[in-house]
Order: C-alpha cells, then structure tokens, then sequence
C-alpha cells in the first residue's frame, strides 16, 4: 500500500501541493489562478478531449463498465443536487454543479496518470472508457442545462431559441473538442503527424497546469463560510459514490474485475475541477465547490490508494 501511495497518488497531488505552495509565497494570486484556468477551459482541455474521444477505441471498450458507471454517476450526481437544492436550500444553478462535483471526478487530471502508473496502458483503457463517457454525459450535459438555465434567466438574448441554444452550447470550447472528436473517431479521421502531435503536446499541459491552478484556487479562495455542505457532498463523493459504483459494476452488472478494478480508482477519486470551472464561467458561486475540491482531494489520498490496493 505505502508503494502505491508514493509511487502513484502522491506524485499527482504534490503539483496541487505545489499550487498551493506557490499560493502561499504571493507569486501567484487569484488573477494568475483565473488566467490559468483560461488557459485550460479555452485551449489546453478542449485539445485533450478531442485527442481522447477522437482516438478512443470504442470498438474495445467494454460497454457493460460504461453503462454501469454512468448509472452509478448519475444516481449520485442526482442526490446531490437534491440535497444541495431541498436540504441545504442552494440555488439551480449552485445545486446543478454541486450535484456534478459528487459524480464527477478529477479522472483525467487526477486519477488516469495513477491508473496508468499501477496498470500501465492496459489498465488506463478502463478509466478512458469512463472518461470519454462523462465529458459527453455529464460535462456536455450539465453545460448544456446551464445555457438553458442562463436563457432562462435573461442571461443571454434569445436564450430560450433552440436554434440559439445549440449554436451557444457548441461553441463552448470543451463541448466543441468533444464534439470534433466524436466526429473524428466516427469518420475514421486518423490523428496522426502533425496533428497529433499538437493535440498531444497542448493536451497533455491540461493535467499539471489544471493541478497547479487547483492548488492557487484553493490557497486564494479560503472563506469563513459553513463547512455543511463541503462535508456532505464529499461524503457522497468518496463514501456514497464507490459504495453505489461497486453495486452497479460489480453486482448489477458483473463486470469483468480487469476492468471493473481500474475504473472503481475513477469511484474513489476526488471531486473534479470542471465543476469549479464552469462556476467561473456561469457565474456561480464557487465557494462551497472550492471547499469540497480540497477536502475530498485530500481525504482521497487515501480513498485512492485503499482502492488502489483492494484492485490488486
């Protein structure tokens, strides 16, 4: 247990230590946090979800772990919003991205560079499988709820047009990568030379980058506010999350355990940074989703590597 926590978690978590750090010594502040954030929704994410949907081996991809995991996504994703909504009295919009940080996890930044570092290739394939799965379930589909919402609310003219709709929603960089790299991978687009390059070489800034300006965010944006809903969300996280993916996969659906164990890593993973992204974006308060990133990050350390350890 201690190799796989030094050889794979703490590695990663060390550069959100290291944001931290920098946090901490006043050469980084908020507005360096904020342009680095740019730098990731606008440039740096949308290359890497082109390059992983686009080069995606659906054809191997076991479709009973995709549909398990959704499933158990979704189900959490949905108690979260309704605590957050019905117990806690938080907005929409706060309700829909508080919802989506107990589903969806920092499985590109986070977990897949563990994953490839205890599995190598092999095992990667099963936490892509649920990557590519969430940036076109539940990223397209929260950001899609939220131009609806932000029509709704005056936000944008016309807002409530479907044809103003789509065009709005497309455009949004990570949803314009997800969609040209589904187009790609099914019209046989090879990503190859030149291009490939490119999409790998920028794409693969989007981890560490996106890392380092988590550890700014978290060391720049400390509040006073109340812990109750930080600690409940994380609790559906890293508690309710794993205990309903481990029935969908293992029970409902009898995955196979190579490809069931490698996955429940993306279960037992920490909250992920696109839901504090999109709060930047829409306008959302981004207080309780800061908090709820650093404590379940933290707290996974060792929900990742007891993960880790039952897989092998």
């Amino acid at each position: 247990m201690l190799n796989v926590f030094l050889d794979a978690v703490l590695p990663v978590f060390a550069v959100v230590a290291a944001g931290y750090a920098f946090g901490r010594t006043g050469l980084f502040d908020f507005q360096a946090a904020t342009a680095i954030n740019r730098f990731v929704f606008y440039f740096a994410l949308p290359l890497l979800l082109f390059r992983l949907i686009a080069t995606a081996p659906f054809d191997q991809f076991d479709w009973n772990l995709s549909l398990a995991f959704l499933l158990a996504e979704l189900t959490v994703y949905l108690a979260g919003y309704m605590v957050a909504r019905y117990v806690f009295g938080r907005s929409k919009t706060e309700s829909l991205l508080l919802g989506m940080s107990t589903a969806f996890a920092n499985q590109v930044f986070f977990v897949l560079p563990i994953a490839r570092q205890l599995y190598g290739d092999a095992g990667a394939l099963p936490v892509v499988a649920v990557s590519t799965f969430d940036v076109v379930v539940l990223l397209g589909g929260t950001i899609f709820v939220l131009e609806i919402i932000n029509g709704k609310s005056g936000g944008k003219p016309g807002g409530n047009s479907s044809y103003r709709l789509l065009r709005s929603f497309v455009r949004v960089p990570p949803v314009f990568g997800i969609v040209a790299g589904v187009i790609a991978n099914l019209g046989g687009l090879p990503i190859t030379g030149g291009l490939d390059f490119f999409a790998r070489f920028v794409g693969e800034t989007a981890a560490p980058v996106s890392l380092f300006g988590l550890g700014l965010i978290l060391m720049t944006r400390q509040d006073k506010s109340s812990l109750g809903v930080p600690i409940a969300m994380t609790g559906l996280k890293l508690v309710f999350m794993p205990l309903v993916a481990w029935l969908s996969v293992y029970v409902l659906f009898r995955v196979s355990p190579e490809w069931a164990n490698p996955a429940m890593l993306v279960a037992a993973g920490p909250a992920g940074a696109m839901p504090y992204v999109l709060a930047l974006q829409y306008r959302v308060p981004v207080a309780s989703i800061a908090r709820i990133i650093m404590i379940s990050t933290l707290i996974s350390l060792i929900t990742v590597t007891l993960m880790a350890q039952i897989g092998h």
